[in-house]
């Protein structure tokens, strides 16, 4: 029995190194595929998802189906306000007014960076969401003017990844919001590829400010782009943003960097002068379903007009023209205010 034992020693000896190095490089091969076979089964997932949403806005392969975890927020719109952590009595009005007794079908989120926030500031807000439950609160985001289009992006990670939507609003915490009209005017829209607000074509690049752009060099002009102050976005876009964020040029404009973003894209771009969501107001019309920059007393006369008499304005008033977008000319052609009865 001793003989045999010394001599299977031996033998162990004489090939422990073959079977050592034998080891280890199995043992780096199977970490190296798992991680490969990782990284490629993610990219082709996400790549079926992109391809099979844009082409018939649902997911039609029942296996691929199964593989998308179940979202944990459920509505058919849901509405993004970008705000700031100070800004407290600005959101209070909007739940007041526009926002006070949405529907079951839509959900409304203000969206707040944290990152940087002292101790004290994010108790106040985790109060201020205990009792409301609407705030976005960004969690690695800094609140700053350069960086609202990060801002953007983040925001729709979280709700592509959380939410299950058909259409998505963006808008300021200076924007009135008809959403009882725009709930209805959705029922008729396409359900997929949309994007729709008020489109500007010819916008001159900003050379000085805040809204300076020194890496911008597409052309002479911004590419055509619904402005910020409120449009709606289709659930694909929202998704298509997100899945090639990691490759999307960002500007300091959010609004000039989706409709950068989307540019190439095959969609229906409807423009739509209710939004009143220029940089300034243009007046007040009865047919606004969107109004920007408005103050917080603009805000609450707008609110009562519509609950007393149905109506938006005090009274009727144009501070200068709209348009109708022509699709057909080039874009610096695109826009002109030359028709009084356009709103």
């Amino acid at each position: 029995m001793l003989r045999r034992i010394t001599i299977l020693e031996r033998r162990l000896s004489h090939h422990f190194s073959t079977i050592f190095i034998c080891g280890i490089f199995l043992t780096l091969g199977m970490l190296i595929f798992m991680s490969f076979c990782n990284m490629t089964c993610e990219d082709k997932m996400s790549t079926a998802l992109h391809k099979d949403v844009l082409e018939d806005g649902e997911l039609k392969n029942s296996n691929i189906r199964s593989l998308i975890p179940a979202k944990k927020i459920s509505t058919f719109l849901i509405i993004l306000i970008m705000s700031v952590p100070r800004n407290k009595q600005n959101r209070a009005v909007i739940r007041e007014t526009w926002a006070n007794s949405l529907p079951n079908n839509v959900i409304l989120k203000f969206v707040i960076g944290v990152g940087d926030l002292a101790a004290d500031g994010k108790i106040l807000l985790n109060e201020e969401n205990d009792y409301y439950k609407d705030l976005l609160m960004l969690q690695f985001f800094n609140e700053s003017y350069t960086s609202l289009t990060e801002k953007l992006i983040e925001s729709f990670k979280w709700i592509d990844k959380n939410v299950d939507f058909q259409f998505l609003f963006k808008g300021d915490e200076d924007t009135f919001v008809r959403v009882s009209v725009l709930l209805e005017e959705l029922k008729s829209k396409p359900k997929t590829r949309l994007y729709w607000g008020f489109f500007d074509g010819r916008a001159h690049i900003k050379t000085k400010g805040k809204w300076q752009e020194k890496d911008w060099f597409l052309c002479d002009r911004y590419l055509p782009y619904a402005v910020g102050g409120g449009y709606v976005l289709s659930s694909d876009l929202v998704h298509y943003v997100v899945i090639n964020s990691k490759v999307l040029k960002v500007y300091k404009s959010e609004d000039v960097s989706v409709g950068t973003w989307l540019g190439p894209l095959d969609i229906a771009r409807v423009h739509d002068p209710r939004f009143n969501t220029e940089f300034r107001s243009r007046g007040c019309f009865d047919v606004y379903i969107v109004t920007h920059k408005q103050s917080e007393k603009d805000m609450r006369t707008l609110h009562f007009n519509l609950k007393e008499t149905g109506r938006l304005c005090n009274q009727e008033i144009k501070y200068r023209n709209s348009y109708i977008y022509n699709w057909k000319v080039p874009p610096t052609q695109c826009c002109i205010r030359n028709d009084s009865s356009v709103p």
